[in-house]
């Protein structure tokens, strides 16, 4: 009975805080997109996209995994700018040059990480993609 009370009082308060959350982040920060698999949405991203239209298909960047691509993307293109989305088995890096065009989408395993070049299991297209 107290197990099943407590638990009930923590669910409540987890979707109150939820709700406050959303209210207080506002509209911003919540993006929806139509594809639920992350691996075919990535797949139908293409180099010389607009940066603007990358962003609305994979939705609010969540990525702190590949420091070490953006430092080499900086150094490599001046005015480079970059986003990242890690899922639960991928990690996907976008690059965009100065005129916010994509130049690289790169995709890595989850687990092996951005220094390992392993491709996120299951994707259907070309892992490294480079302008």
């Amino acid at each position: 009975m107290t197990i099943h009370r407590f638990t009930k009082y923590a669910h409540r308060a987890a979707l109150v805080g939820a709700i406050q959350l959303a209210l207080i982040a506002g509209p911003c920060v919540v993006t929806g997109h139509a594809a639920a698999d992350p691996l075919t949405t990535w797949c139908g991203l293409y180099l010389g996209q607009g940066k603007a239209e990358v962003m609305a298909t994979m939705g609010t960047p969540n990525g702190h995994q590949a420091d070490s691509l953006i430092t080499a993307v900086q150094w490599m293109h001046d005015g480079a700018t970059t986003a990242e989305w890690d899922t639960a088995g991928a990690i996907f890096f976008a690059a965009f040059d100065k005129g916010n065009t994509t130049i690289k989408l790169l995709s890595y395993d989850a687990t092996s990480g951005v220094d390992g070049s392993v491709p996120p299991a299951g994707i259907a297209c070309e892992p490294w993609r480079a302008s």
